[in-house]
Formats: structure tokens, sequence, C-alpha cells
């Protein structure tokens, strides 16, 4: 409690809303983890549910990024304690929804959760930036990422003790399992509803006057089509693709690999716990940048080669060492070698590092690019990434694991170069300020 009471306001806030996104996706990230698991055997029990589970994030992720062009302008409308509260109550009906088991009520919900995916994530970098100077902005990043990441560890793991010994996921676990979260994800709702406003002396810019949902949707493109913005989306779009495979491709195709035996459908919630373990990693990198080595002049592209080269050594373990037909369900195909539990899960946990490295370095750069237009950059990075985490689910019912993996270690090198390019030419213009401003003093 000391402790609390000596941090800043704006850091005490940033810390609340990062405690309640821990609950709530908590809640989320378990359930994307699962559902094509989920999905599976609900249509083993019913062969009339016809939908498929890649399918429904694919949507999910479309109507997100759709919605994210609107973000900047709901959020300015609610304001931002709101539209973090509603939004979370859209996630909350979508987790529920599964326990109906019916393709149009889960339909529906995925619809809906995508706008409310816009809506929050729009919020949460508004709000955290707002919260932050510019001085503590990564460690904030950071605390928030932290905080984030480990929402992934409770509800996989008690995933994973009801699954235990279930070759098969019946109908009972599955509601017991969908009613669990759908509890957690509500008192995140309750949780958001006491945020605290952002203190005018916190604010990082000058109050902006007040603008129309059209001129927030004009002010959203021009920093769209800025030379930084769309060569970042190089980098955005690979994020997205890898965050398809690491959140809800990889997980299920250890639990289709039958060559693991009676114990691979545990292996989908232990997956994503380390999968979290390796995002936490990936955030703590994010602190240290703010405490020890903010003074490095190239530290995000450093971190961002760190959490790459992470990737790349998973993607090549995973071509090994799961079939290539285990991303379309139940398998005894062989692996290249005899598939290893052990080598599996240290992949996940490779997989989350990295990403954890991409998130993170992503906001730290556009926080330092666009501190004027935050909603904006936040909302036109997370379109991107929702675009191109769609066309990974979507691609996901077509090509197989190997083509997957190969496609994404191409595009990585891609995203790693236009990263750094844009990163160089942040610190020039920072240190050209620096300059100048020294040579007046």
């Amino acid at each position: 409690m000391n402790i609390l009471c000596r941090l800043n306001s704006g850091t005490t806030n940033v810390i609340f809303m990062s405690v309640c996104f821990f609950f709530l996706f908590t809640a989320d990230v378990t359930v994307q983890n699962l559902e094509k698991t989920i999905i599976s055997s609900i249509h083993d029990d019913n062969k009339e549910f016809q939908v498929d589970g890649y399918d429904l994030l694919a949507f999910l992720y479309i109507a997100f990024g759709i919605s994210l062009w609107l973000g900047p302008s709901f959020v300015n409308v609610l304001g931002q304690r709101t539209a973090l509260t509603v939004a979370s109550s859209i996630y909350t009906i979508y987790i529920a929804s599964f326990t109906l088991e019916n393709v149009w009520a889960i339909s529906a919900a995925t619809a809906a959760a995508g706008v409310g995916a816009g809506l929050i994530w729009t919020a949460e970098g508004k709000y955290l930036i707002s919260n932050s100077k510019p001085s503590v902005i990564s460690r904030n990043i950071g605390i928030f990422w932290t905080l984030f990441c480990s929402s992934s560890f409770l509800g996989n793991l008690f995933t994973y003790f009801t699954l235990n010994g279930k070759k098969y996921v019946d109908q009972e676990t599955r509601r017991l399992i969908i009613s669990s979260l759908a509890i957690v994800a509500a008192f995140a709702t309750i949780l958001f509803a006491f945020l605290r406003p952002v203190k005018k002396e916190m604010t990082q810019v000058p109050k902006a006057q007040e603008t129309n949902a059209i001129e927030e949707l004009k002010k959203t493109w021009r920093v769209f089509i800025t030379k930084d913005m769309l060569l970042l989306n190089i980098t955005f779009c690979f994020t997205g693709l890898q965050q398809a495979f690491q959140s809800g491709i990889y997980s299920p195709s250890l639990g289709f690999t039958l060559q693991f035996g009676h114990n691979a459908k545990q292996l989908v919630p232990l997956s994503g716990i380390f999968v979290g373990i390796g995002q936490l990693l990936g955030g703590c990198f994010q602190i240290l940048q703010g405490q020890r080595f903010s003074k490095l002049r190239w530290i995000r592209s450093i971190f961002l080669i760190v959490g790459i080269a992470a990737q790349f050594l998973s993607f090549a373990l995973i071509y090994i060492n799961i079939p290539s037909s285990a991303v379309f369900g139940n398998t005894n195909d062989k692996a290249i070698i005899e598939s290893n539990v052990y080598l599996a899960i240290f992949c996940s946990l490779l997989l989350g590092i990295g990403d954890g490295c991409l998130n993170t370095q992503n906001f730290s750069i556009i926080a330092v690019i666009y501190p004027d237009e935050s909603a904006q950059s936040c909302a036109l990075y997370k379109f991107t990434k929702a675009v191109f985490v769609a066309v990974g689910f979507s691609a996901s019912s077509h090509l197989n694991l190997h083509w997957q993996i190969t496609i994404l270690a191409i595009m990585a090198i891609f995203a790693l170069f236009s990263y750094i390019y844009v990163d160089m030419g942040t610190v020039r213009k920072v240190n050209d300020k620096k300059d100048k401003t020294s040579i007046k003093a």
C-alpha cells in the first residue's frame, strides 16, 4: 500500500487498468486458445453444428479491424473509461455465448466481440498514453504488458486440470470451463467501472479542441498515410500473422497431434501457459528498456531482433516436431522427428517471447512518433494487426502447418528491416531535436 501511495496518479491509473485487463483476458485469452478445440468437440456431439473454429476467429478479427476505424470516434464520444466498461461487457456476452452451443448465437456474439475489441484497444492505448509522461512511457507499457500477459496463466491452468485424462471434451466439461471464464469476465467489467479519470497534468500534450466523429476519422486517415506508419504496417502485418499462429493455431495443433498420447488435449492450455510466460519475459524487456537501457540509441530495434530470433528458432523446431496435417484436426501422422512434448512446449515459450517483444516495441515506437495522435496511431496499429490475424486464421483452414511456418519466416525478415529503418529515422530526429535544444540553451 505504501508503494502505491508513492506512485503518481498516472502510474496508479495504468496499474489499475492493467489489473482490469488481467481479469478480462484471463477469460478471453483462454477461450481463444481453446476455441478450435471446443468448436471441434461441439461438432463431434452435434453434426448439424457446421462452423469452423478458425473461421470464427477470422470473422472476429475482421469485425475488429473494421471497428478500429471508428474506434477513436466512439472513444471521443463515450470517453475512455465508459468505452472500456462497455467493451468489457461485450466480451463477457461473447464468452458466455459458447454455453448455448448455437451457431447463430455464437456468430452474432463473435461479431459483437470484434466491435468490442476495437473499442477496448483504442481506449486502452489512449488511456495508457494519456496517463504517461514521455519519460515513463516505456515503463508503463511494460507494466501493462506484464499484467496483460500474466492473464494467460489462471484460465489456462484451470483448463489444464479440468481436461486431465480427457481424450474427448464432453458438453459438461465445456460448459464448466466457459461458465467459469464468463464469471471472471463479468468481474473485470465491474472493475472497469471504477477506473479513475486522467489528471490534466499527466497528459503529454495540451488538451485539444473538441472534435466530432468525422474529424476524428479524417485525423485517423492522415496518420495512416504518413511514411512512418506505412512502413511500420509491414511489421504490424507480421505481428498479426504470428499472433494468430501463437494464440489460436499452434496450441490446438498440439492437441490434434495424437502421437502425444491420451493427454494431448491437455497440451492446449499448457501451451497457452508457456506462451504467456514468454510474453511476460518480453514485457520485462520493456521495463528494462525504461529503467536501465533507455539511453541506448537502438534499444527498440535490439529487443525486436531478440524477439524475431526467438520466433525463427521456434519455427524451425515446430517444422520438424509437429506433423504438417495437425493444423486441420486429429491426426496420427508422424512429424519429421518423433514428436516431443518438451520440445513442443519450449516452442510455445519462444513464440511468446517473440510476441512480447513485437507488441511492446510496436507500442513503444508509435508512442514516440505519434504522441499527439495516440488514439489514432494505436487504432491503426491494431487495425493492421487485426486484418492479418484474420488472414492467418482464415488461411489455417487451407494451408498446412509447414506452409504457414514458411510464410511466417519470410514475413519476419521484411518486418524486421522495416522496423529498423523507421527506428533509425526516429532516433535521428530525437537526437537532432536534443542538439538544437542544447544549442539554444
